[in-house]
């Protein structure tokens, strides 16, 4: 297992550390609003930490294992060429899209220090909710490049292999 697999696997079980404090604090503030008629003080400002930080720290690992939702409609009547076309522009897409969002997520974070925003509740420094946001966005756009290097050198490892369409030379003789 090289670095970047370890430190996206790393990332995501923080993310999924994230996901059980954000069920936790769910669960605590529903069951003392039932039975005590109180409420958590910042368990919406607490949910929201934990969703943000399950979303961005698990998109990583889930981009350089090819295992972003795709949708395969018409993969069945394109021929292996041509799919393996239509995977290198998704991957290249992807890519583009992810290092744009990584490059605009670090100053509007880098604001929230200058500015001193806090949340309404807690009084959280709001740079608390974008630092995962930031690190998931930056290790995303380097995942999603491996991803597409990947796929370009026909090494991705997203799903089964192409099936020919009926009528390509492929499935022809198979009678």
């Amino acid at each position: 297992m090289n670095v970047l697999t370890r430190l996206l696997a790393t990332l995501s079980t923080i993310a999924a550390v994230a996901l059980l404090a954000m069920m936790l604090v769910t669960i605590v503030d529903v069951t003392m609003r039932s039975v005590l008629g109180e409420l958590v003080l910042g368990a919406v400002e607490l949910v929201q930490f934990a969703l943000v930080a399950t979303v961005y720290l698990a998109l990583p690992e889930t981009l350089l294992r090819g295992e972003h939702i795709t949708v395969d409609v018409i993969d069945q009547a394109l021929s292996p060429a041509a799919l393996r076309r239509l995977r290198r522009i998704a991957a290249l897409a992807t890519a583009v899209f992810v290092v744009a969002l990584a490059w605009r997520t670090i100053p509007p974070a880098l604001d929230t220090i200058e500015i001193g925003d806090l949340t309404t509740d807690l009084g959280i420094s709001l740079f608390w909710y974008w630092l995962p946001l930031m690190i998931g966005a930056v290790a995303g756009a380097v995942a999603a490049v491996v991803y597409a290097a990947r796929v370009f050198a026909g090494r991705s490892t997203d799903g089964p292999a192409p099936q020919p369409a009926a009528g390509h030379a492929a499935d022809q003789g198979n009678d």
